[in-house]
């Protein structure tokens, strides 16, 4: 079963993205975080083996997060979201230890996001966590 953590502060996209996870049963939402400082402090308690993080999150941003939650032991893998685009983005969290990200749907395809967020999520779910950057 692979371990993922919502880290969002839109309580809309959080549903979503929640919903489309519980389609597949290798897969088990651990909990939602609202904020940046809530995403850090789930991921001590919860311990996910994946991390779904907006970028742009209120009291802390995804690279804030990132730096705080990548010094932690066994590193959960990060996938960052933007609604915007993230080109100029994703050199700044990929070298903080992001792995992966996923530009949210401007149109919310339900079908479209479900497909590819539970096919990234299970190729992820491959990574070991010595393996993980």
């Amino acid at each position: 079963m692979t371990k993922v953590l919502i880290a969002e502060d839109s309580t809309i996209i959080q549903r979503l993205l929640s919903d489309v996870l519980k389609k597949d049963k290798t897969i088990e939402v651990v909990g939602i975080a609202s904020d940046g400082m809530d995403a850090v402090e789930k991921t001590k308690s919860l311990n996910p083996d994946i991390i779904l993080m907006d970028y742009r999150m209120p009291k802390q941003n995804a690279p804030a997060a990132i730096k705080q939650i990548m010094s932690t032991t066994p590193k959960p893998i990060m996938v960052i979201t933007s609604a915007e685009p993230f080109e100029e983005k994703r050199k700044e969290v990929m070298d903080l230890g992001a792995v992966g990200f996923m530009e949210k749907p401007k149109n919310m395809d339900f079908n479209a996001l479900s497909s590819k967020l539970i096919s990234q999520v299970q190729v992820l779910s491959r990574l070991k966590p010595n393996k993980r950057p």
